[in-house]
């Protein structure tokens, strides 16, 4: 081989680094999800600082001069010069209604600059509340701050035209997410390199007897294994966190990395009670998560949605799918019920049955002829998009159908009263998404 044709053939190396800025399979709705995800949980734990706040943050409480933390006056935090009880107070019910704002969409990224400012505001005012995942959630509300804004599921994005919007999340943002991720493993590994308790490997049992750990079944169990075990279990987190950048880099180990993470904090989750890392650190990991690792069940298949035309939640599913499925290959295309095309179809896939007899929701007719109502077909288009829906989806059909249709029914009997009528029988869109649609 010549030297010009190995030059330029990357390494396995070379493709593993490029692996990073493939492609990511966010969606806009996904995204909402994920934003929802960290708004909840900015929201609870404001909520939970509410009745702490005078005492930690103010000039009434354990740092009563401001002066005495070594962050005070890094950047101009409003706390170190004005800090009586009840502007603390007022500062976190404020913080906890914008994190509802931010979890809707409504103005998030301007609510993520603000949600950063005060959590910024309150580690630098009480450096003794830090904790790892603190850095983590602030780095993640200013990555927010510059993403696009407006994907679906955004209260801002109600309303408009396309449902999609043109919406794409960078890649170089998924990829500076697991870098920066992967970094803080490796460092937190490397830090642990120094503590005694994790040289010996007897830094887990000494979780697992200290005060913060749950008083449970699961860990007199742990603590009843023999000390090699939990030794080899110690090590075994050390080595995870100290070469999660290395095995980062490899894109074929990056969902393995990625789930061994998640499971670490699980343990964590179910024997330390300080959920509040741990739920700070799974939402990191949920924007680490590559949807494109869970493919699209039946990928590239073509098949039929049809819809109560005068539904309007019939008509938001069908804007959701949409959504959710903007690049060909098309998974669905669609058309009212009381379309030429649905008594077509459903005459070729069960001749036995009458148009008349069917419905007025969602029915799906796949490609392999398969008619499918209620909450099948739902379960069934989420599986179909892939990614985090396929996860829910998936998990949604483990509850019994008999259990899943009466939701569906009871739903569907307010469903006009809870959405309004539309006017139209086709949603609101371009012309080039109607272009999906059959008459």
């Amino acid at each position: 081989m010549s030297t010009k044709t190995q030059r330029n053939k990357p390494d396995n190396f070379g493709r593993d680094l490029m692996r990073l800025r493939a492609p990511h399979g966010w969606t806009g709705g996904q995204y909402s999800v994920y934003r929802a995800i960290l708004g909840v949980y900015l929201c609870v734990h404001f909520v939970h600082l509410i009745p702490w706040g005078a005492e930690m943050f103010s000039n009434e409480g354990v740092l009563a001069d401001a002066a005495t933390s070594p962050l005070a006056f890094v950047f101009p935090n409003v706390l170190s010069f004005f800090d009586p009880p009840w502007f603390v107070t007022g500062l976190l019910v404020a913080a906890a209604v914008g994190s509802l704002a931010f979890a809707a969409g409504f103005k998030d990224r301007l609510v993520a600059v603000g949600l950063w400012y005060v959590w910024a505001c309150l580690f630098g005012r009480n450096p003794l509340i830090s904790n790892p995942s603190l850095a983590f959630v602030g780095w993640m509300l200013l990555l927010h701050a510059a993403t696009p804004g407006k994907p679906f599921g955004a209260w801002d994005a109600r309303g408009r035209t396309d449902p999609q919007g043109g919406w794409k999340l960078p890649r170089s943002y998924f990829s500076a997410a697991w870098i920066l991720m992967a970094v803080g493993y490796t460092y937190s590994g490397y830090t642990k390199l120094i503590s005694p308790s994790w040289q010996d490997g007897t830094a887990l049992a000494e979780v697992l007897e200290s005060p913060l750990a749950r008083d449970t079944a699961l860990r007199e169990f742990l603590l009843g294994l023999p000390d090699v075990l939990l030794q080899a279990a110690t090590y075994s987190t050390l080595a995870l966190e100290l070469f999660a950048l290395p095995l980062a880099l490899v894109g074929r180990l990056r969902p393995w990395l990625w789930l061994s993470l998640v499971g670490l904090h699980l343990g964590i989750l179910s024997t330390v009670a300080f959920a509040d890392l741990t739920v700070g650190m799974l939402t990191v990991h949920l924007l680490t998560f590559n949807p494109a690792w869970i493919g699209k069940l039946r990928d590239g298949a073509l098949d039929h949605v049809f819809y109560d035309g005068s539904c309007g939640l019939c008509q938001r599913t069908v804007r959701f799918l949409l959504a959710e499925d903007p690049a060909e290959p098309y998974a669905f295309r669609f058309a009212p019920l009381a379309s030429d095309a649905f008594a077509r179809r459903l005459g070729e896939a069960a001749p036995e049955r009458s148009v008349s007899e069917m419905p007025d929701s969602v029915i799906v007719i796949t490609e392999r002829g398969e008619v499918l109502e209620r909450s099948e077909a739902i379960l069934y288009l989420g599986k179909r998009l892939g990614g985090l829906w396929r996860v829910l989806a998936t998990a949604a059909s483990w509850v019994p159908r008999g259990v899943r249709d009466r939701v569906y029914d009871g739903v569907a009997a307010i469903r006009h009263k809870l959405f309004e009528r539309p006017k139209e029988a086709c949603p609101m869109m371009p012309p080039e998404v109607r272009g999906r649609f059959d008459w």
